[in-house]
């Protein structure tokens, strides 16, 4: 009989310890709510005095501290408990039934709208794939685009001072083959001959395709060319020469020698002309023609540097 009362007192006294270790839980989270600090395993170790341990290992606990970590909700406080008894015992339990029912309904509502969230974002990624595959076949269109317009339009001549096309009648050289000097120019820039680049060397003149190379050489100094091998080609198709000092016309020539190369290279525009009245005409990729003044105020030489530095 003694031993019985014993044990009966062992599990009287364990009881009693666990409960009252739930109430020090509920009262430090109700402290960490009130206060707006976050909830998780360690603050709340820390507000009620227990060990993580404990709280791992309490399955009511448990899942209440992931609740409140995962959805960083606001629970109401409970009131404060009066003397340990056997019906405010069995109202915690109640309690703590109620509101595992509440987070098991919270938790199907978030799983649905996570499935749902889910389902939209693979719409969404197929319909980015679409997009990215329209981009590239827009890419591919308008390259051959420029491919084609530049075969069949050549830009009017600029100013002296800027893009202007060299008379080929009595030009050094012979076209339909690349000298030493040029492929010796080219792999100083570290440039790749390539078939188009090629091709354009060969149908113009050794003369055009040294000015240009200097053109080139020139620019790569100021830092504003992205790909010397397509400037290039473009320099040899238009003629381009390097400036030269002619005092302020030359200043505003710089200024579109380095727009209209930095356009160029972002596919903004295939080409330019002159007007009889002087102005200055460029092709955007469309194939739509645009004066100059009226493009450049949408794509400012200012925007296009800053491109070109990213």
């Amino acid at each position: 009989m003694t031993v019985e009362r014993n044990i009966d007192g062992l599990r009287g006294n364990a009881q009693r310890k666990r409960q009252e270790a739930f109430e020090k839980v509920e009262q430090g989270i109700q402290k960490l709510i009130k206060e707006q600090k976050v909830i998780n395993f360690n603050t709340v170790a820390k507000a009620s005095g227990l060990s993580k341990a404990w709280l791992y290992k309490e399955p009511d606990i448990k899942a209440r501290i992931e609740h409140l970590r995962e959805n960083n909700s606001k629970i109401k406080e409970i009131p404060p408990k009066q003397k340990s008894s056997d019906a405010s015992k069995d109202a915690i339990i109640k309690t703590l039934k109620e509101r595992i029912k509440r987070v098991e309904a919270e938790n199907r509502g978030l799983r649905d709208q996570h499935e749902a969230i889910y389902g939209r974002i693979l719409q969404a990624s197929e319909i980015e794939h679409r997009l990215e595959r329209l981009e590239a076949e827009n890419t591919r269109l308008k390259k051959e685009l420029e491919e084609y317009l530049s075969r069949s339009t050549k830009p009017l001549e600029l100013e002296k001072s800027t893009f202007t096309a060299v008379p080929t009648k009595g030009s050094k050289g012979s076209k339909g083959e690349i000298s030493r000097t040029i492929r010796d120019e080219l792999t100083a820039l570290g440039i790749k001959l390539t078939n188009p680049l090629a091709s354009k060397i060969r149908d113009s003149t050794e003369e055009i395709v040294l000015t240009a190379i200097e053109a080139l050489k020139e620019q790569l100094q100021h830092g504003i060319v992205k790909r010397p091998a397509a400037w290039l080609s473009s320099a040899i198709e238009d003629a381009w020469q390097p400036n030269q000092p002619l005092g302020e016309e030359t200043h505003v020539a710089d200024l579109f020698i380095e727009w209209y190369g930095l356009a160029r290279e972002f596919g903004i525009v295939i080409g330019s002309r002159k007007q009889d009245d002087g102005s200055i005409w460029v092709q955007e990729n469309t194939g739509n023609w645009l004066p100059f003044e009226q493009f450049s105020s949408k794509w400012t030489i200012e925007y296009l540097r800053s491109k070109m530095v990213k």
